[in-house]
Formats: C-alpha cells, sequence, structure tokens
C-alpha cells in the first residue's frame, strides 16, 4: 500500500513563534519584576515596623530608666533608713542583754571564777592545780563539768563580742586562757588515772585477775584496763556497756602495761592546727601623706639640688631599711626559741601554736608580723605531705578518743601483816610502743593512703601488717562503736594527732571496716594517743536547690536540696527549728536535735557537730565549685529577702549560674497562705509557670523579666508594665499586695535578723 500523506500542519503543531516567545519572555520578566517590588514593600514595611517597635520600646525603656533615676535615690535611702533603725535595735536589744548577762554574772554565788577577770581565773587554775587533795577521778570528772563550762563561757564571749568593740588584745587573752585551761583539764586527768594504777590491784576484776575500770560523766567517758596478770594468752578485752574492744599483741601483754581510753565530746586540738584558720590577706601599704607631700616638694626643686637629695635620701633609707631588718629579725629568732622550747614542753607547745594562730600581737610591727607568718605558712604547706588532714577541708566529729599506752606503775605488796609498797613518781608515764615510729607509720600506710570510700587491698594490708611486726611493733586492733547522735555521711576515715607537727594525720591505719547498722568502727593501728573521725566539711556542697516559703506573720519555712540531705529550717520569730523534708529519708541520728527551738547561731553550731554542714566558710570555694557573685550585692540582697520574708516566696532559679558574677537571678511571688507554691507533680507545672516570677537583681537596679524559668534561652528583657527600681525590696513592694505589704511592714526585726543570719550563713545564691 502507498504510504499516507503527511498533514501539512501536524509537523509544526507545539512550536512557538519567535514573536510568542519574546512576548512570554517579557511577560516572566515583569512578573519577577512586579514580585520583587511586592517583596522589596514587604521588608520595608516590616523594617519600618520593626524600628518602630524598637523605638516605641527604647522610648518605654527610656521613660522607665527616667522614672526609675528619679526614685532611685529616694528608694536607695529609705532601705538605708529601714536596714540602720532594724540594725540600731538590734544593737540595742544584745547591748542589754550583755549588760544584763554581765551583771547576773558579777552577782552570781555560786563559788565560779569570771574567766574575763585575769585574777580570778589565775587563782582557779592555780589551786586547782596544786591541790592534790582534788585528784581523785571522782572529784576529777566532777570539777571538769565548770572547767568546761568556763571554757564554753570564754568561747561564747569571744564569738558574741560585737565587730565595733572588738579588741584583739582581749580576745589574744581569752584564747590563751582556754589554752590553760584545756592543759590543766588534762593535767588533772593524768593526776587521777596515776593514782587509779599505783592502787590497781586493790581493783582488780575477781574473774580476770586485771583492772578493769569505767568512770565517766556526761562529757568524759574514762576507760581503764591494767594487765595484773601478764596472762600470755591474752588476745582482747571489750568494755560491754561502752562498746570498745581492743586487742593486744603478744609483746604487750606480757609486760607491765595499761590501756586507758577516754572518750571526750569536746575536741581540744584542732584549733592548735596551722590549718584551722583561716590565711591572713595581705593588705596593701600606702605611704604615710607625709613622705608623698615631701615627695611633691622635692621634685619642685631644681634637678640638681634634687639629685643632690636623692642620692642623701637613698643612703639614708638603706641604711634604715638595714637597721629594720636586723630589729625584725630579732624578735623572729626568739620567737623560734621560744617555740623551740615549747616543744620540749608540752603545755609551751601549745601555748605558742595558739599564739601564732590567734591574732597579731601588739607593737608598731603587726603588718611585718602578719606577712613573716603568711612567709612561714607558705613555706610549711611545701613540708607538708598527703597523710596531714586540712582543717579547712575536713572536721572531727563525734569527739576525741585518746587511746593510750601506759606504764603499770609497780603493785603493793602483802607480807604477813605489812603493806609494802614503791616509792614511785607521782607522774603518768606513756610507754613508747614503737622504737622507730617514722618507719612503723611508713610500713603501715606506704602508699596505702585512704581516701573517702576507699577500700584496701587485703595483700596490701597483711604486707604491711607484716612489715610492722618485723620492726618489733605490730598493729593493735580496736573496734568502737560510734555516737549515734551524729551523722556520717559516707565511711568515716581514721586520724591521728601528733603533738610534734601539731596536726590531725591519716597514716598509720590499715584494716578500716564500718558496719553502718552497728555503727561499728573497727581498723588496726601502731598510733596511740587521741584518735578522731573525720569527715568533708563540704559533702553536701553544693546544693541542688532551695526555697524560702512564708507561713504566716513571723513565720517561716527554710528547705534547702543539699547533696545528700534535704533540710527543712523553720524560723518563728528570733527562733529556729531543724526539720527534715517529708520526702527525705528519716535519720535516727538527728533526733537529738529535731524539733528543738533554738536561735540561730546555736542551731548552726549543733548542726555542724551533728555532721550536718550547710554552711561555707570565707575559703569554701577552694573545695566547692560554686556560682560565684558580688559579695555587696550578694549580702545585700539576703537583707532585702530576710526584710520581705514574711509575705514573699522566694526559690532558686537555673539561671541563676549563667548570669555572670554581677548579676543575680532568683524566683519569686507573693505568698500570704501556707501553701506548698513548688509542686512537684505535672500537673502544677502550668499553675507554677502562672505564680513564679524571674527577678533579676544587679547592683544597679532590680527588674522582673519577662521570660519564665522554662524558657530554653535567656534574655533580660524586662517584663511588659513592669518597672526598674534601686533594689529588690522596693521592686517586692511593687509586686505585692495590699496585705501582704501591710505583714510585711508589721514583721518584727528579730524574725529579720534570724532569716538573714540563717541566708547569710548558708550563702543558697552562690552555692546552689
Amino acid at each position: 500500500m502507498p504510504p499516507k500523506p503527511k498533514s501539512p500542519a501536524k509537523g509544526k503543531k507545539g512550536k512557538l513563534s519567535k514573536a510568542e516567545k519574546e512576548r512570554l519572555k517579557k511577560e516572566e520578566a515583569e512578573r519577577k519584576l512586579q514580585e520583587e517590588e511586592e517583596a522589596r514593600l514587604k521588608a520595608e514595611q516590616e523594617e519600618r515596623e520593626r524600628l518602630e517597635r524598637e523605638r516605641l520600646e527604647r522610648e518605654e525603656r527610656e521613660r522607665i530608666e527616667a522614672a526609675e533615676s528619679q526614685r532611685h535615690c529616694a528608694e536607695v535611702a529609705e532601705l538605708k533608713s529601714i536596714l540602720e533603725g532594724n540594725k540600731n535595735a538590734l544593737y540595742n536589744m544584745h547591748e542589754q542583754r550583755r549588760s544584763k548577762a554581765k551583771w547576773d554574772r558579777y552577782m552570781q554565788c555560786s563559788g565560779s571564777p569570771d574567766p574575763t577577770i585575769a585574777p580570778e581565773i589565775n587563782t582557779y587554775i592555780n589551786l586547782w592545780k596544786e591541790d592534790t587533795q582534788k585528784s581523785g577521778i571522782d572529784v576529777v570528772l566532777e570539777e571538769s563539768k565548770q572547767t568546761l563550762a568556763l571554757i564554753a563561757e570564754l568561747e561564747f564571749l569571744i564569738e558574741d563580742m560585737p565587730e565595733e568593740k572588738c579588741d584583739e588584745s582581749m580576745v589574744e587573752r581569752y584564747r590563751e586562757t582556754i589554752v590553760e585551761l584545756q592543759n590543766l583539764l588534762t593535767i588533772k586527768l593524768d593526776e587521777a588515772t596515776c593514782i587509779l594504777l599505783k592502787d590497781a590491784s586493790s581493783m582488780a576484776d575477781s574473774e580476770t585477775g586485771n583492772l578493769q575500770l569505767v568512770k565517766s560523766n556526761p562529757v568524759i567517758n574514762m576507760m581503764l584496763w591494767g594487765n595484773l596478770t601478764k596472762n600470755p594468752r591474752f588476745k582482747s578485752f571489750e568494755f560491754e556497756e561502752q562498746h570498745f574492744i581492743f586487742e593486744l599483741p603478744k609483746q604487750l601483754a606480757l609486760t607491765d602495761i595499761a590501756i586507758r581510753i577516754i572518750h571526750t565530746k569536746y575536741d581540744h586540738f584542732s584549733h592548735l592546727c596551722r590549718t584551722f584558720w583561716p590565711k591572713k590577706k595581705k593588705k596593701p601599704q600606702t605611704p604615710p601623706e607625709e613622705d608623698v607631700h615631701g615627695m611633691e616638694e622635692k621634685m619642685d626643686e631644681g634637678q640638681g639640688a634634687a639629685g643632690e637629695s636623692e642620692e642623701k635620701e637613698d643612703g639614708e633609707k638603706e641604711g634604715g631599711e638595714e637597721e629594720v631588718e636586723e630589729k625584725a629579725e630579732e624578735p623572729t629568732e626568739e620567737k623560734e626559741n621560744a617555740e623551740d622550747k615549747g616543744d620540749e614542753n608540752g603545755e609551751g607547745a601549745e601555748t605558742s601554736a595558739t599564739q601564732k594562730e590567734g591574732e597579731p600581737g601588739e607593737g608598731d610591727g603587726d603588718a611585718v608580723v602578719e606577712e613573716e607568718d603568711e612567709e612561714d605558712e607558705d613555706e610549711l604547706d611545701d613540708l607538708d605531705d598527703e597523710d596531714t588532714v586540712d582543717m579547712r577541708a575536713y572536721q572531727v566529729l563525734g569527739g576525741v578518743v585518746h587511746f593510750d599506752l601506759l606504764c603499770l606503775p609497780p603493785q603493793p605488796k602483802q607480807v604477813k601483816s605489812w603493806l609494802m609498797t614503791q616509792v614511785t613518781m607521782d607522774e603518768l608515764k606513756r610507754v613508747p610502743y614503737a622504737a622507730d615510729s617514722n618507719k612503723l607509720g611508713l610500713s603501715l600506710s606506704g602508699n596505702m593512703t585512704m581516701t573517702m570510700g576507699q577500700t584496701l587491698d587485703p595483700k596490701a594490708v597483711a604486707n604491711a601488717a607484716a612489715a610492722a611486726e618485723a620492726l618489733g611493733a605490730p598493729p593493735v586492733g580496736v573496734t568502737l562503736k560510734l555516737p549515734d547522735n551524729v551523722l556520717f555521711s559516707e565511711e568515716p576515715q581514721m586520724a591521728y594527732w601528733s603533738h610534734d607537727r601539731k596536726q590531725w594525720r591519716l597514716d598509720g591505719f590499715v584494716d578500716v571496716k564500718f558496719d553502718e547498722e552497728s555503727r561499728m568502727l573497727s581498723f588496726k593501728t601502731v598510733n596511740f594517743g587521741p584518735l578522731a573521725c573525720i569527715q568533708d566539711k563540704h559533702i553536701n556542697m553544693p546544693f541542688q536547690s532551695w526555697e524560702l516559703r512564708p507561713i504566716g506573720a513571723d513565720h517561716a519555712r527554710f528547705t534547702i536540696i543539699a547533696a545528700i540531705i534535704e533540710a527543712e529550717i523553720e524560723i518563728k520569730g528570733p527562733l529556729c527549728c531543724f526539720k527534715q523534708t517529708a520526702d527525705s529519708d528519716f535519720r535516727s541520728e538527728l533526733d537529738d536535735i529535731r524539733g528543738k527551738w533554738m536561735e540561730p547561731r546555736e542551731l548552726i553550731k549543733v548542726l555542724k557537730n551533728t555532721g550536718v554542714n550547710l554552711f561555707p566558710e570565707d575559703d569554701s570555694k577552694k573545695y566547692v565549685s560554686i556560682s560565684e557573685k558580688d559579695p555587696d550585692v550578694e549580702n545585700g540582697l539576703y537583707q532585702q529577702m530576710a526584710l520581705t520574708a514574711s509575705h514573699f516566696a522566694y526559690s532558686w532559679s537555673k539561671w541563676n549560674t549563667e548570669s555572670g558574677t554581677e548579676r543575680i537571678i532568683l524566683q519569686g511571688c507573693e505568698k500570704l497562705e501556707d501553701d506548698i507554691p513548688l509542686d512537684p507533680q505535672p500537673e502544677g507545672e502550668e499553675e507554677r509557670k502562672e505564680e513564679w516570677a524571674l527577678l533579676m537583681v544587679s547592683r544597679e537596679r532590680a527588674m522582673k523579666l519577662k521570660m519564665t524559668e522554662y524558657e530554653e534561652e535567656f534574655s533580660d528583657v524586662h517584663a511588659e508594665g513592669s518597672q526598674f527600681h534601686a533594689d529588690l525590696y522596693h521592686m517586692v513592694n511593687d509586686l505585692s499586695t495590699e496585705p501582704g505589704l501591710e505583714r510585711m511592714r508589721n514583721s518584727h526585726y528579730r524574725f529579720v535578723d534570724a532569716v538573714y543570719q540563717m541566708l547569710a550563713a548558708t550563702r543558697v545564691i552562690a552555692y546552689s
């Protein structure tokens, strides 16, 4: 078949002419130009709107800042007046209390000396020291109550001394008296022990034939064991009621020795440590005004005369400096000689150590002495080893156990009708257990110094014990029960007191075991003398969160969620009460202090001694990672929080750690009823968002932020409708209702002071 003819129009279908292509291209270009124009106009409109919005915000901010600047001085003056009024009221109240206490002390007819009057306290010390009739153990234990009361009275007077009337020479005299009383108590306990050991055979136990004696009072518990039988099969002895067990090696079981254990609730050693006191800060010395004016006058003179005078002055200054250095070296050498003599005598060593650690003495060279002390401390830092306990980082808990190895004096012998007694010196003799204590300490510890919670390798322990036994002094086993009223948050760590170095040390302890349920602690050691358990001061720091919530008029609840414990402190009027939160683990060790009302300063001291240390010190930032803030702003914030604590609640904020050192951020809301503003349940989250506001405080101003705690990014934009204020106090006034302001105005100054003391002592702003 022939091919079909092609349609003339089919081959040209779908093709555009050149004119049509030009037209479409032109339309597309016009459309793009129109879209670009519309986008440009839209962007210009948005830019105009943005600029207008920024202008309005800037004008609003300028208006607020202008209004703030107008009332800033008035707000600062008002706050200062309120704080000054409370300060004066507190000062007058404390002065009246001190005057009344002084009068009551003067009128006291108990026969107790006044420790602040040197003749009275010196007479008391000398009379008791020389009175041999008062050396019996029962008399000593009874008299020790008065001695410890005098020490506590002096310590309270030092703490209670106002800064305005702080007399350094008086404080130093009080501290010297405290050391003298502590040494006197030690001497009398030794004398009483010596009397008991001389007549040990008459008090021997009928079953064992050895001396087994226990004497105690509420503060001192003395246990005495005398080896009268020298039984080679003897291994250990237990004071059952006191829960104390010791194990003796065979070398000691065959000798005339006695074991004395004195468990005291007080610690008379730690304050003798060089690391117990914070290091002094060097103060920059400015030249006298006369020297400055003299230099200016000389500079105005001719250059030639000035050159001659400068040469003369340089020569005089060099000679003067040499004379000053020679004069400064003389007392330093005398001081070193005095310390060397003091090391030979126990009392003198303790007294010299206390004087060295106390405040600078009298004289014109105080600044030079301070600098020399600091240089000595820096040099001693290099000499300290890893076994030295830093008392700035650790504290003694549960008192001190004096574990002494004593010489048993010859006992009276009955010969027919005669009682023959060998005359010996009336002095308690301690038995040196090791020929070379340094070698023994190294053999027992070596590289096995334990840190908190660390356990030792059993093979290493066995090797160390074998090495110690080879040196002739195998370790002595000790098992004791820790006090039931002391909280150990981690496994206790043992330390012994080195009289030569005046420090607590960790070496010489092996095979340390602790049963948490029975609270029994066992270990082996070659160290005789004062022993103690230590714990990290900052184990509960930094805090996880905190909250200050009002309960009623002059009534608030302060909650701290620390690293280990959850503490709740109720503040009512001038008194405070420790409690635990409902969700926290119940600790029976805190039963003695839970629910007892006391003043803030007393509560802080009791909590520290119990093992609940929530109170950082000035140098605690060396041991804890904190959100350091401007100290003046932080302290001022605590004062203002205390002023408003009756009606306004505060809580921690996660943004505080990211706001730098100059700004402090916290949450706040008004609470007039005793409810729980912090609802941990998810259904209470929205309500909390509405209740709580973020507050930012700096040295310049305080303001409410627009953002909330739950935002993802931080913004310092202030909340709409809010105003800038000079301080937190006036910002809270602006956010409060009239009933809340009325309650705040009626707050008692002693309640305000109690809240401030707890906030300033815990420093929750920086340590959370």
